[in-house]
């Protein structure tokens, strides 16, 4: 494959999760297949996260240079200790930040993918670089 149609289908990929004509979060587990069973797909339940709000940070400093409101602050969208559910599936909630939201999808749908995974934790943070928010991601089935 060259490297322009490898790029062109990344960038339409891409849009349309973007455009959310495909749910960024798909059911990956619900794929899985276990060694010796064909290409039935494994009866698992899909796996559930709760996301934390651990800390919300703030470099001034970096506002001061690269924002049009020098002044912003720390993100509004979200306050230490806040803490928000979701299944697998779900599509990004009005009030929740959609930057965030993307960062969360790409890292479940990273881990979803070990047949292995009952249940690990994370810590990450949004893409913002001058009010960066950092959760903690638990995914469990009992969730």
């Amino acid at each position: 494959m060259d490297r322009r149609h490898f790029c062109k289908i990344a960038s339409l990929a891409a849009g349309a999760l973007g455009f959310g004509a495909v749910p960024a979060v798909a059911s990956v587990a619900s794929r899985i297949t276990h060694p010796g069973s064909g290409s039935l797909p494994a009866a698992m339940p899909s796996p559930g996260c709760r996301i934390s709000v651990i800390r919300r940070e703030c470099h001034q400093d970096l506002q001061a240079i690269f924002l049009d409101d020098p002044d912003a602050g720390p993100c509004r969208s979200f306050s230490s200790g806040d803490e928000f559910s979701f299944r697998a599936g779900d599509h990004c909630p009005a009030d929740f930040c959609p930057r965030l939201w993307s960062a969360v999808c790409t890292t479940i749908s990273q881990t979803a993918c070990e047949p292995s995974l009952k249940e690990e934790t994370m810590v990450i943070s949004c893409p913002d670089g001058t009010r960066p928010v950092i959760v903690r991601i638990d995914i469990s089935n009992s969730f």
